[in-house]
């Protein structure tokens, strides 16, 4: 059961916990008219196009590519293997794309990863993670990316073999963004337009004969949020309720984040070419090198690498791992006591640390300014999959917003 700890009502529990005061429009004589007008003329000039052409509400899935046991020997595409004699990847290539699959690590012949990139740019155009349970397809996750951007413009969801929900994204030039999403699993779609940090927004959600069901529209300043939701029924306005809420800043949490363990690792600077350093290399079956195992400094380094000579990871003497990404650089330590610290630094200045052992984690996201934005904790079962203990969500000013127990 989750409890969410978000309110007046909690306060004995959990002592200074934020809430926020939410007050519906009940009566017209309390009715901002002007504000609730403006909100829904906007709302209407947005969506005509949508209810005078509601074809255009539909979403083309992506469909996924899957390898079942026994049918990866006859895949098409190189096959590399590594020292070692295991499967690698598979790599099928034409004229303008590259594809890059990856077997999964405990079901032999089928694969977790498919990376598509465009030869011209560089960059990836699509992505597929699998999740695979009991030598099943369990969840399948596709992402569509722009080749100029790298934006994500449309992504599918399947659960259990059944499509879930899609979506396609239209970047607009002022950097607004507009999503056209169906959820097969309520039987809806909706169409909402974000701003570009996704602090207002407009949602407008249809039944599944494509009927106006509701419009949601909102907006967050500071410590104070406002919106309004309409909600419809047969083309006709059922409710309206305008609402503000105020949060009250408060340090609840804030203990978690002092934990010396979550202090997120300092960036690792390459200043060194880790091929080209004389030492003990190993190499794929294509003779591209997949390990180089060198000291430097008086430090023993062992160096990964893709077979398509990009470095992978670095293997420091002082057990510490750094796995290289196109925007993400990851540092892995073994702590004291069987601890994990896994920081992960992005590109956009974002953080986040996780510090785990066989039975239980605990991590914390930091936005680009350095304040946080969630911390979490909880349990992993025998199935290594975590069960979260407790959930707490900051605001931009490093205030607890939200928090729950579970």
């Amino acid at each position: 059961m989750i409890n969410k700890i978000n309110g007046v009502s909690n306060v004995q529990n959990l002592s200074k916990v934020s809430f926020k005061s939410k007050e519906p429009i009940s009566k017209p004589e309390e009715q901002n008219s002007n504000s609730v007008l403006a909100g829904m003329e906007a709302l209407a000039i947005y969506n005509a196009p949508l209810l005078k052409n509601p074809e255009k509400l539909d979403v083309e899935p992506l469909t996924p590519m899957l390898i079942m046991q026994g049918d990866s020997d006859n895949l098409e595409g190189e096959k590399i293997y590594t020292s070692e004699g295991k499967l690698h990847s598979v790599v099928q290539e034409d004229e303008n794309t590259k594809t890059v699959l990856r077997p999964d690590k405990e079901n032999e012949g089928m694969f977790s990863s498919i990376v598509t990139i465009d030869k011209k740019t560089g960059k990836i155009i699509k992505e597929q993670e699998n999740l695979i349970r009991d030598g099943k397809y369990d969840e399948i996750y596709i992402n569509e990316y722009s080749p100029e951007t790298g934006k994500v413009i449309a992504d599918t969801c399947y659960i259990e073999g059944k499509l879930n929900s899609a979506s396609k994204t239209i970047h607009k030039p002022n950097q607004d963004f507009v999503v056209v999403r169906r959820n097969y699993e309520d039987n809806e779609y909706s169409v909402s337009k974000y701003s570009k940090n996704k602090d207002n927004s407009i949602r407008v959600i249809f039944d599944r004969n494509k009927q106006l069901k509701a419009a949601r529209e909102s907006k967050n300043v500071d410590l104070k949020a406002s919106g309004i939701d309409v909600d419809f029924y047969n083309g006709g306005m059922i409710s309206v309720h305008r609402y503000e809420e105020i949060t009250v800043p408060n340090n609840f949490g804030v203990e978690k984040l002092n934990d010396k363990d979550l202090v997120p690792a300092e960036t690792y600077k390459l200043d060194f070419d880790a091929k080209g350093l004389d030492g003990e290399k190993t190499y794929y079956s294509n003779g591209a090198i997949e390990t180089n195992s060198f000291e430097r400094n008086g430090e023993k380094i062992k160096a990964y690498f893709e077979p398509d000579g990009k470095l992978a990871k670095l293997e420091l003497s002082d057990k510490k791992f750094v796995s290289f990404d196109e925007d993400v650089l990851e540092i892995k330590e073994n702590l004291d006591n069987g601890k994990v610290k896994i920081t992960t630094l992005c590109d956009d200045g974002s953080k986040s640390v996780r510090v785990e052992n066989e039975k239980e984690y605990k991590e914390a996201n930091f936005a680009k300014s350095g304040k946080p934005s969630s911390y979490r904790e909880g349990t992993i079962d025998e199935n290594g999959e975590d069960n979260k203990n407790l959930s707490l969500y900051f605001n931009k000013t490093g205030m607890l917003e939200a928090a729950y127990n579970f």
